[in-house]
């Protein structure tokens, strides 16, 4: 696929994950979520440090583990290719399905795509930037930790 081709399908080779876990070894599981997103030639090109944040939604459970990954890939992927890779990411680190806003093994959401969070979706299984980007700054932190949004607002999130 052509470099103009890609990004007419909204196509692009970086893409800014938030990855999570409150389940067992919260650590471990963001470390197997790193590990089974970097294939097919994605390499994770920033890492933020690793916090612990309050459960949102269903707030009677342990906290999360989180962090904010740059992924990078040779080729550019549509926005449904790097969900599948996120979702995959998730089963290989162990994700078992619970119900919404409960507790997890492993999450991987994307945030933003684009080098600055430029590219825009909106299908049935996918809205980005994610649509809860605003109401956690801990995600604007962390974003802003590896290089993106550090002047205030985050780079294509919704006004």
């Amino acid at each position: 696929m052509t470099r103009a081709a890609a990004e007419a399908n909204g196509a692009t080779d970086v893409a800014w994950i938030a990855l999570g876990s409150n389940i067992g070894h919260r650590g471990a599981a963001l470390q197997r979520l790193r590990g089974a997103l970097q294939r097919e030639g994605v390499v994770i090109g920033a890492a933020s440090s690793e916090i612990l944040t309050r459960a949102v939604g269903v707030t009677r459970q342990a906290d999360f583990h989180n962090q904010v990954v740059r992924l990078r890939c040779r080729e550019p992927l549509t926005p449904q290719r790097w969900l599948a890779l996120c979702k995959a990411a998730e089963i290989a680190a162990g994700r078992r399905q619970t119900y919404r806003w409960g507790p997890r093994i492993a999450d991987a959401d994307i945030l933003l795509l684009g080098e600055q969070g430029e590219i825009t979706v909106n299908e049935p299984d996918l809205i980005v930037p994610h649509p809860r980007l605003r109401e956690r700054p801990f995600l604007l932190r962390l974003l802003a930790e590896i290089g993106l949004g550090s002047g205030g607002a985050a780079p294509g999130a919704r006004t």
